[in-house]
């Protein structure tokens, strides 16, 4: 009894084996592998492991007694068991062993895709399309069990279904890979942490471990603008913008049949436009039309909806109640939520599109749909309300020095006179006309008007109060006076007229003068204020996920925002491609308006930096690469002008302006240029290679004036003076840090005898070092010859006073280091070899 419960207790614990790993029949690793062995601890025993390999039968005994084996390392391929025994100290009887079995193989394990059989799969899409899913196969050799995920364009890793543990050496499975550039995109598929499930990687092989497969595009399927809300039984029209090959299916909800259905290409010639009628039935509720498209490699698109609500019957409204006063109109206009063609028919028996009504009452209408034949109606209150009654009595005459009392009557009323005062009476004591406004708590008005004469005030003028304008408007100023009868006039800047129109800001002042004589003066300011400064800017475009904040401009206490967009605020948010416009009036009611484009562009803003001009020197070259700030920009397009070179970057030596643009895969387009100057190296001669007598001083000049100098001596001034035999150099940088270098050889010759070669010469046609001769004393013969890297001999001499001119066969050779050999036989025939480099300069 109990062995048999140690055995359970043993094999229950074996899962753990591996640290964790839940772990079966057996165990696949690779050679190399160490593993440690658990089994559940049970006080009072010992365990005994041992790791046999099947295959030669050799067998390891462990040293641990524990419930744990220790570290044991597979060195070897094949096939072995690991056996524990448990022996009961107090008894010193072994249970039966527990087995596990380990297959260790020789190499690291291996995974990698086959080949599709199609090379391109249509975009997922919300129908579900088996075109949209491409099958892939992953074969493995190794340990099993195994695991791995795939990445789709870079994107975080997932795991296929079913791919978490596996024990098979093939896996298949189906991939779906959406696609929203509306172009063909090729997707890169990328096999990443293929491990066996105990942690071992799989080996990196890129190669077979990445699949390029083209992604369709959906076809851009829309819904043109459609009624939400429809009657029953009605036909409605529809549109939607499909692509040229016009392969699509069309479905309607059942008791709609579709009517008219007919295709158009459009201007653009890549889509066309689908038009038809739909008859529906005769039962309310919410419906949707379904639209499905396949592309001309037959990928089904999005299928998109209109999402149609079905109504029994129109409504139409009068509104709420009406209340009029006294002596108004109220025209009563019917609304219908359906456009439609509808005959009216009123309780007055009238058939017009209106009713014009005057007095208290309940009216209604009944309308009714000519297409359909069904009818609706409404029904409004009118309510007439009473107006004050107000008389101001007869016209009256003051005698001399009267004043009179003007009496609106309805106490406790609201009064205005014309006079501008606001209480129930006035007295007045001068000619004119007086009105008055009496108002009552409904909002009814009363007015009356009386004319006061005066004998001794024979006319009186009146040019009312001030008065503001716009710029831009005008106002006519009028003395008004209060007796008709002939004036003249005379207005401030010397008019003549009976009114005087006028558009500026001022102080103007009228003399009215009768035919008696008489005179009457007033004066009236005219205040002209400025229209709001609106200002929206330049047109703006944006890319995906951008909004941007469109300014009015202008800030300030009374200012109304009028946008086109509904909003009536200095600033609004906006994100979709529109016309956007806005009216901005101030308190004085001078208004101005201002409109921008927004523009919307597929893909993300970017930016093209070739950075700052750049200055090198003659004979140097620089490589220009432009600089994208969103390096997720895929397979630019890049032009450089004036090369018209499409690769990314270019070498350029010459000075002039260089430009480039570059365009993403949406037709995004930005650019950026740049100056290259290319400044002249200073042209360094110090003449040829010099044979002076011992104790002879010879002075090198580099010439170059205002260069900065570096000579091999250390000296830094423009010349030197040497006594000394040697090869001297100089370098000379200029003013734009370009620099020239030339050497000379100074030889002191020892003894009669003496030969010798510059080490360069430039055949430039200045006079100086045009050609290379050989220079010495005492030569009987001698043979010079030359060859170019190639070895080939272009230039041979037996004549000291024959040198080469840096040609051959007449044709100038390029600027190169070339190899010389020469063979001397002095007079006293001694004879010597001489074999270097000479380096031809322009």
């Amino acid at each position: 009894m109990l062995k048999t419960l140690l055995h359970k207790t043993l094999l229950t614990a074996i899962a753990i084996l591996l640290g964790g790993w839940a772990v079966v029949a057996q165990q696949y690793v690779v050679k190399g592998t160490t593993l440690n062995f658990k089994v559940d601890e049970v006080t009072g025993y010992e365990y005994h492991w041992s790791v046999t390999h099947t295959s030669s039968g050799s067998v390891a005994y462990l040293a641990s007694k524990t419930f744990e084996s220790g570290d044991y390392v597979f060195a070897n391929e094949g096939d072995y068991e690991v056996k524990v025994y448990p022996e009961d100290l107090g008894t010193h009887c072994f249970g039966d062993p527990l087995t596990m079995m380990v297959v260790v193989d020789g190499a690291a394990p291996t995974a990698e895709f086959d080949d599709l059989e199609v090379p391109y799969v249509c975009s997922a899409n919300n129908g579900g399309d088996a075109n949209g899913k491409v099958n892939i196969t992953v074969n493995y050799s190794g340990p099993k069990p195994w695991t791995f995920k795939i990445s789709v364009d870079r994107a975080p890793a997932v795991m296929p279904v079913g791919a978490d543990e596996l024990y098979g050496n093939t896996f298949e499975f189906e991939l779906e890979i959406p696609n929203t550039t509306g172009k063909t995109h090729r997707a890169e598929i990328l096999l990443v942490e293929a491990k066996t499930v105990s942690g071992i990687p799989v080996t990196e092989d890129l190669a077979n471990q990445t699949l390029e497969v083209d992604v369709m595009a959906l076809p851009n399927t829309i819904f043109g603008d459609y009624a939400p809300v429809i009657q029953a039984g009605t036909i409605q029209s529809y549109t939607a913008t499909i692509e040229k090959n016009e392969n699509y299916e069309l479905f309607v909800p059942g008791g709609a049949t579709v009517l008219n259905e007919k295709t158009k290409k459009l201007s653009d010639k890549f889509h066309s436009e689908l038009s038809f009628d739909v008859q529906w039935g005769n039962t309310p509720g919410d419906y949707q039309i379904k639209l499905l498209e396949r592309t001309a490699f037959d990928c089904a698109g999005d299928t998109i909806y209109a999402a149609i609500s079905v109504v029994e019957s129109f409504v139409v409204s009068l509104g709420g109640d009406i209340q009029i006063c006294e002596g108004e109109r109220a025209t009563l206009t019917p609304t219908i939520d359906f456009d439609g063609t509808y005959t009216y028919l009123w309780s007055d028996g009238s058939t017009g599109s209106s009713l014009s009504v005057t007095e208290t009452g309940t009216y209604s209408v009944t309308a009714t749909d000519s297409g359909t034949g069904k009818s609706s109606s409404a029904t409004v209150n009118v309510n007439v309300l009473t107006a004050p009654l107000v008389d101001l009595g007869a016209d009256y005459e003051l005698a001399d020095a009267e004043t009179k009392v003007l009496d609106a009557g309805n106490p406790g009323l609201t009064y205005f006179w014309s006079t501008g005062e606001t209480s129930q009476t006035i007295s007045v004591n001068s000619s004119n006309t007086y009105s008055v406004d009496v108002t009552n708590v409904n909002g009814c008005v009363g007015t009356d008007e009386i004319i006061i004469s005066s004998k001794s005030d024979v006319f009186a003028i009146n040019l009312g109060g001030d008065k503001n304008i716009c710029d831009g408007e005008e106002v006519i100023l009028n003395p008004n006076p209060s007796i008709s009868q002939n004036y003249t006039y005379l207005w401030s800047n010397g008019a003549g007229t009976s009114t005087l129109t006028v558009s500026e800001s001022g102080i103007y002042s009228v003399t009215v003068r009768d035919g008696a004589g008489n005179e009457k003066t007033d004066e009236i300011e005219v205040i002209v204020h400025a229209l709001p400064i609106v200002d929206l800017g330049g047109d703006i475009t944006l890319y995906d996920g951008e909004t941007t904040t469109l300014d009015a401009g202008v800030s300030g206490s009374g200012l109304v925002y009028e946008w086109s967009s509904g909003e009536s605020t200095q600033t609004i948010s906006v994100s979709d491609e529109n016309v956007y416009s806005v009216k901005v009036t101030d308190e004085y009611s001078c208004y101005n308006t201002d409109d921008i484009s927004v523009v919307r562009k597929d893909g993300h803003k970017f930016s093209v930096d070739l950075g700052g001009d750049i200055q090198i020197c003659e004979g140097d070259r620089v490589y220009l690469e432009p600089i994208i700030d969103r390096t997720f920009i895929s397979d630019p397009i890049y032009k450089w002008i004036p090369s018209e070179s499409t690769e990314k970057g270019i070498l350029v030596n010459q000075s002039g302006k260089y430009c480039v643009d570059v365009t993403d895969p949406f037709g995004n387009t930005e650019g950026d240029c740049i100056e290259l100057t290319v400044n002249p190296s200073p042209i360094v001669d110090l003449g040829e290679d010099l044979i002076v007598q011992t104790g002879e001083n010879v002075t090198l000049d580099a010439e170059n004036n205002g260069s900065f100098y570096r000579w091999s001596t250390d000296d830094i001034s423009q010349t030197i003076n040497v006594s000394q035999a040697g090869e001297y150099w100089v370098e000379v940088t200029n003013q734009q840090s370009c620099m020239g270098r030339d050497t000379i050889n100074v030889v002191y010759p020892e003894g009669d005898q003496f030969v010798g070669l510059a080490s360069g010469f430039s055949p430039n046609g200045d006079g100086k070092n045009d050609v290379l001769f050989v220079r010495g004393n005492n030569i009987g013969s001698m043979n010079l010859i030359i060859y170019n890297r190639l070895g080939h001999k272009i230039f041979q001499s037996n004549r000291q006073d024959v040198g080469w001119d840096g040609t051959y066969r007449g044709v100038k050779q390029d600027m190169d280091v070339y190899v010389f050999f020469l063979q001397v036989t002095f007079l006293d025939g001694s004879s010597v070899q001489k074999r270097g480099n000479v380096t031809l300069l322009y």
